[in-house]
């Protein structure tokens, strides 16, 4: 169990990354279009870019789907907890099992239906780049797949001992 949490926290530092460079790619993209839009044409420069949105769009959605699946490794998804924590730790352990798999059937229901959007759209392009749209749609299933996995693992290390559910999150002081 401990190389797969290995192998797991692997995988989900370099989407981490990745997260990370789909975002700064997109604030690059949003600022690239702040200047074009309102700082050139008060310099009498008129530059149109209709990429920076699309391409800020696009990424912003892997940037959630990615995001929320490296989330779920530690269990940092929204969640209401005091309940969990006021009632006997049995109780609460079985709480934070329950919401583990309302989580693994969303994401799930999530994966289907990006794989079916995924399916659809193979033959659309966006507006603007010409980019297949299925690409984008994409987002949903791995993204998807990856937080099923990882809410897999947690549950692994809960039954096994390894983690504690009912603890504050290992990086909870940041």
């Amino acid at each position: 169990m401990q190389k797969i949490s290995r192998l797991t926290d692997g995988l989900n530092l370099v989407v981490s990354w990745i997260v990370g460079l789909f975002l700064a790619i997109s604030s690059a993209a949003v600022f690239a279009q702040v200047l074009i839009r309102f700082v050139l044409p008060s310099f009498g420069i008129i530059v149109a870019a209709p990429w920076t949105e699309e391409i800020s769009r696009y990424l912003i959605i892997w940037v959630v789907f990615l995001g929320v699946a490296v989330l779920c490794r530690n269990f940092r998804l929204i969640a209401v907890e005091i309940l969990a924590l006021m009632v006997p730790r049995p109780i609460g352990n079985a709480f934070k099992f329950f919401s583990i798999a309302v989580s693994l059937c969303f994401f799930a229901l999530t994966a289907s239906i990006g794989l079916s959007w995924t399916q659809m759209s193979a033959i659309e392009l966006s507006p603007v780049m010409r980019f297949p749209m299925n690409w984008v749609y994409f987002a949903m299933p791995v993204g998807s797949l990856l937080a099923i996995f990882n809410l897999l693992v947690l549950a692994a290390e809960a039954m096994t001992g390894q983690r504690d559910l009912l603890e504050a999150h290992p990086d909870a002081e940041d």
